[in-house]
């Protein structure tokens, strides 16, 4: 069984990526790499989830009632994330999502193991599963886009 602390070091983990891309230029950032998304649209849209998560995790602090589920419209939720991503310079949203991340992280180890592992009502997750699907896997997929459109830039540059 996972504890908070695996699970928090694994969200973490993203604050460590999304700071080795500080090196690279807006121009970059902002080249579009999967369908119309670029790497900027790609943080921004991590962001908006991770913002929006804050407020579940502050409702399990407190012990109300939540339902662990994806969003009701989640491609207009992905579409106003990219959008208000587009509006921030790149490396402005790169500090920015760095920070919601640590917000998020920050917020999760505030929830007791008990609430960690126990069955949401109405819900098929628990908040563990639910982080390791949501948020961590989807990490993972999204840092692999990234990093394998950066090979090509850098590979691109060398000849």
């Amino acid at each position: 069984m996972a504890m908070i602390t695996d699970a928090s070091n694994d969200l973490e983990r993203l604050t460590f990526f999304i700071s080795n891309l500080i090196p690279y230029s807006d121009d970059v950032l902002r080249k579009q790499i999967v369908g119309k998304w670029s790497i900027q649209d790609i943080i921004s849209h991590i962001m908006g989830w991770d913002k929006n998560f804050i407020t579940t995790l502050d409702r399990i602090i407190n012990n109300e009632e939540v339902k662990l589920e994806e969003h009701h419209d989640v491609q207009a939720f992905n579409e106003a994330s990219v959008t208000f991503g587009r509006n921030i310079e790149p490396h402005d949203l790169l500090q920015e999502a760095i920070s919601q991340r640590r917000q998020l992280v920050l917020k999760l180890n505030m929830v007791s193991e008990t609430a960690f592992i126990r069955q949401f009502h109405n819900s098929a997750y628990t908040l563990e599963t639910f982080l390791r699907e949501m948020f961590i896997g989807h990490d993972k997929h999204h840092q692999e886009q990234i990093l394998r459109h950066l090979q090509t830039v850098t590979l691109n540059n060398q000849q």
